[in-house]
């Protein structure tokens, strides 16, 4: 009696190998899906921005975007040295007339007139107050001044600071010589100066 032939009912090595290979391609069809929905769902939830575009945020006039150099931030920031033109040196005297033994106070008012506050030398390095007659120079601080120094402070913008000198009535030369000669009874000019910043010349009178 002839014996049957038993059939193997496993698959062979091809066949598994071509449905682990349609198993992949199935899922990796299925992970491409998700992720372009993934992304179009993330670009709806951008208020900003349509599906798919690109918003630069560093684009400058953008609506809510910042330059990094508005003035705000630089307000906020450390302050420097003043720039040219940021001050301002005015002259004034404490009063106008003074009698014989009255002895004239001159003013010397330094003035931030920049947007931000700044730093500025005010030292007696720096400082000078200078007194004429005419074209006759009679008086000057830096004539004689002693160990001068630097100082520098902070000047908000829009602000002053205010240097004092009272003058006694005394002549000075250049290397601070001796001058014998007293002012007379006239009309004087006061110059106030910061660095290589002058100010414009105020009058008052000695009686």
């Amino acid at each position: 009696m002839a014996q049957k032939q038993v059939r193997s009912t496993q698959p062979s090595a091809r066949v598994f190998r071509r449905r682990r290979l349609a198993v992949l391609i199935s899922l990796l069809v299925v992970l491409g899906l998700l992720a372009w929905a993934g992304f179009g769902i993330a670009a709806l939830l951008r208020p900003d921005s349509a599906p798919g575009s690109v918003t630069d945020p560093s684009a400058v006039g953008a609506p809510g975007a910042t330059t990094g150099t508005t003035e705000e931030q630089q307000s906020s920031s450390e302050p420097t040295g003043c720039l040219e033109g940021d001050v301002a040196v005015i002259a004034s005297t404490v009063q106008s007339t003074h009698g014989p033994s009255e002895n004239p106070v001159l003013v010397m008012s330094i003035k931030n007139q920049g947007k931000f506050d700044c730093m500025v030398d005010v030292g007696t390095s720096q400082q000078e107050f200078a007194v004429m007659s005419g074209k006759d120079r009679i008086f000057a601080t830096s004539d004689c001044v002693q160990d001068p120094t630097d100082t520098n402070i902070v000047i908000k913008s829009g602000a002053s600071e205010t240097a004092r000198f009272t003058w006694t009535r005394v002549r000075s030369a250049p290397g601070c010589k001796v001058v014998n000669s007293k002012p007379r009874p006239g009309t004087y000019g006061f110059t106030a100066k910061l660095g290589e910043i002058s100010s414009e010349t105020v009058k008052f009178e000695l009686k």
